[in-house]
């Protein structure tokens, strides 16, 4: 597959790539570079001192913001723009495999922001050359440039698949604020770097591959770029966990792409039950990779600045991997959700066996999901763990299965709500479940039982601040909000049913659908 003779490709360069086009932006991009160099060659230094770094400084930044966001609307276009000018049906039925239109689109939409950020490359190598960035540093800069850009403009390429005329103007502004977000400093509490290619401007002005020069990254504290992440508590350059990252996320966004570009909109599913639980685990071995079980501290003795480390408490450490998996979990279980029409196909399809699974949907699959999840957590924890500070195997495994359950019965909820013939039943089941959250915790805060265990019984925050001394004074109340939360789950397992009832086949369509044809 040669990706220079894609038609897609060929086509959006005969769009973009017009001469005049070409000229008028290779001009623009010359006066800049022309104008923003003679302003800092007029300066003290020149470009050999301080402001040469500040000119290559400022030249990646364009060339990544143009990359980048530029890249990403165009990408966030490319297949929004081809169904609302009824164009993309006849891309669908065209001769092209899926992932040969896929790379079309991800390839051909940014190429206007490509010959940009090339038309800027003499300017950044006169940078480079005048400060003596090393060759192999500013090489490496650029692909993950380059590469970083990719991911991003897949993950457009994804949204674009799902947008329609008037969601375009929110999803630009949602993809901007993304872009800032990854720009930042790192997560607290995770012994990994920005993973924005943006920080390819922050290695290109390094003179050395050495992280001998790098503090380590301080926990809670907005630290500068530091390119020493720790994989598992060992020292890893950040360059080489970028290159790793954006490979193995691209490995995961071209399939979902390539997966559903020709399919029919509405029969669009972004990954299979068993891609979306491997995803999701995926996305947790980074977490527990890089989560930082002991923190850094500046200690200051005889005029001298070290470091000591200190051991976080562990209970405090799966509190903090419990959170952030509550928003993936809750994605993945969006994922996992059907509607009326892929139930129907599936109760029409299925023997008497499946359609009887189908009534526990989508719980399986989030309960084998928080397993997986909980147990390594709670291995990497005992493996990581300071042995001096509080910890209770107990509590870590009833956390892991209230939270599994909890899961389970919000998303039997939501699940059952989806099979209701209203319209937007899903939106409204959302909108069912913001507001008993929110008048819950309300209610509980006004009555200053965030902390007390019967408020698990109606709301999972509790089970965050869960610690040995909650646990050995109110171990039976916990087990009873468990309890109540698994009934829970049983009642919307039975209302499923009746549901599913509706939607059920009658035995003669079964026969029918069953004999073979003539």
């Amino acid at each position: 597959m040669n990706l220079f003779s894609n038609p897609e490709i060929l086509r959006n360069a005969r769009i973009q790539l017009r001469p005049r086009k070409l000229l008028i932006a290779a001009v623009i991009c010359a006066a800049i570079s022309l104008a923003v160099g003679y302003a800092f060659a007029e300066s003290p230094d020149g470009l050999a001192g301080k402001d040469g770094n500040s000119f290559l400084h400022i030249i990646l930044i364009i060339q990544a913001v143009v990359l980048v966001i530029g890249g990403g609307i165009a990408c966030l276009h490319a297949i929004q723009r081809e169904k609302d000018q009824n164009t993309f049906d006849f891309q669908r039925i065209t001769r092209l495999s899926p992932l040969e239109l896929t790379l079309g689109k991800l390839f051909g939409a940014p190429l206007m922001p490509l010959f940009v950020f090339l038309c800027f490359l003499p300017a950044a190598a006169a940078g480079a050359k005048a400060v003596g960035t090393p060759w192999t540093i500013l090489l490496a800069a650029y692909v993950l440039m380059v590469l970083g850009a990719i991911v991003y403009d897949a993950f457009a390429l994804t949204i674009s698949l799902y947008l329609h005329r008037g969601a375009v103007t929110w999803a630009i502004l949602f993809f901007l604020l993304l872009v800032g977000a990854t720009a930042q400093t790192g997560i607290p509490g995770f012994a990994l770097g920005p993973v924005s290619p943006f920080v390819s401007v922050s290695l290109a002005q390094r003179t050395t591959w050495s992280l001998a020069q790098d503090l380590p990254r301080l926990y809670m504290d907005n630290a500068p770029v530091s390119f020493r992440d720790l994989f598992f508590g060992i020292p890893v350059h950040h360059a080489l966990v970028l290159f790793i990252l954006y490979l193995t996320v691209l490995a995961w966004l071209i399939p979902a792409i390539s997966r559903n570009i020709k399919r029919d909109p509405n029969n669009y599913e972004l990954y299979t039950p068993t891609q979306g639980l491997g995803f999701l685990c995926y996305l947790n071995l980074i977490l527990i990779a890089f989560c930082q079980f002991n923190t850094p501290r500046f200690l200051f003795a005889e005029n001298k600045a070290s470091f000591k480390t200190v051991g976080l408490p562990p209970l405090d450490v799966q509190s903090a991997l419990l959170s952030i998996n509550v928003l993936l979990f809750f994605i993945f279980g969006f994922i996992l959700l059907r509607n009326r029409n892929q139930i129907r196909r599936a109760l029409h399809g299925a023997n008497p066996a499946a359609i009887g699974r189908l009534e526990l949907w989508p719980a399986p699959y989030l309960f084998l999901g928080a397993l997986i999840v909980g147990l390594a957590m709670i291995l990497v924890i005992q493996w990581k763990r300071d042995p001096l500070l509080e910890w209770s195997l107990a509590v870590a495994i009833f956390r892991v299965a209230f939270f599994a359950f909890w899961l389970i019965c919000d998303f039997l909820f939501l699940q059952w709500m989806k099979l209701r013939r209203a319209g937007h039943s899903l939106l409204v089941g959302i909108l069912y479940l913001a507001v008993y959250y929110f008048c819950a915790s309300i209610v509980i805060s006004a009555l200053h039982l965030t902390h007390n265990p019967f408020a698990a019984i109606f709301l999972p925050t509790p089970l965050f601040v869960l610690n040995t001394a909650l646990w050995n004074a109110h171990e039976s109340i916990w087990f009873l909000a468990l309890a109540l939360q698994i009934a829970a789950g049983i009642v919307f397992v039975f209302l499923q049913r009746r549901r599913l009832a509706e939607l059920h086949p009658h035995p003669a369509a079964l026969t029918a659908a069953s004999a073979p044809s003539p």
